[in-house]
């Protein structure tokens, strides 16, 4: 890759929109990565740590972004909420804390698939091999801008791959059609965006891969995993309720 090609500066009708929360090292680099290869544009990071001497460490290392925080935490998806209303571009790149980028984002095939595919809802730049294989064989292959994607059949599970938070490109009409975020849980969101015919689509072979195993940052929001079989069964059958239209809460 020529030193041309390896640089694609953030376009114009694009805000990169990064959730965090307390963990520095991983944003440094998400940071440090990204920023490699797609240099400019206007940032705002959503720190949802509640920590004044975090906060101030951000603004600190990062004073061209605008960073958000509160007195209190409030989990990530109300972290988005808080967020997502001041984005005045078409476009948003949505980004979490703990992702290392080995290659430039194609804005420009990206921007060129949601031009073409209003059925589209965002294109995850992960590395699709992260992916399980079970559900990388349910997705078709697509040639846009002279990029490679794949995009995910509705059918290929019964809530992901609608939308993501993973590192990816969207609508920011699509946050203002189902917002608030912070009503449920982020693969709700995706559930819905597939009950409207929303789907995600990767881009190959990716330019990003997840470097925060192990270091989970628990949602206080979120009601805690069911453990047991029957746990697990229950919180299925609540679910399926809910999206049968039969449950007001998905919990």
């Amino acid at each position: 890759m020529t030193q041309a090609n390896a640089l694609q500066p953030v376009p114009d009708d694009v805000t990169v929109c990064v959730t965090s929360c307390a963990r520095l090292d991983l944003l440094a680099e998400t940071m440090r990565s990204f920023r490699a290869f797609n240099p400019g544009g206007r940032t705002i990071i959503s720190e949802d740590s509640a920590d004044a001497a975090v906060v101030a460490a951000i603004e600190a290392a990062y004073p061209d972004a605008l960073v958000l925080s509160g007195r209190e935490r409030i989990g990530q998806m109300r972290s988005i909420d808080r967020m997502f209303p001041l984005v005045e571009t078409t476009y948003l790149f949505h980004l979490e804390d703990d992702w290392a980028f080995e290659g430039p984002v194609d804005w420009d095939a990206l921007r060129a698939l949601m031009a073409t595919r209003a059925d589209v809802a965002n294109i995850c730049v992960r590395d699709f091999d992260e992916i399980k294989p079970k559900y990388r064989v349910r997705s078709d292959p697509v040639q846009c801008g002279g990029a490679s994607f794949r995009v995910m059949r509705l059918d290929a599970h019964p809530e992901f791959f609608g939308w993501s938070n993973g590192p990816g490109l969207m609508r920011a009409a699509l946050y203002h059609a189902y917002a608030p975020f912070g009503r449920v849980r982020h693969d709700q969101i995706s559930a819905m965006v597939k009950r409207d015919g929303g789907r995600e689509a990767y881009f190959l072979p990716g330019v990003a891969h997840h470097i925060g195993q192990g270091r989970n940052v628990r949602d206080p929001t979120a009601p805690p995993r069911a453990k047991t079989k029957l746990g697990k069964w229950v919180r299925w059958a609540k679910k399926r309720l809910y999206y049968a239209g039969l449950r007001k809460e998905p919990f």
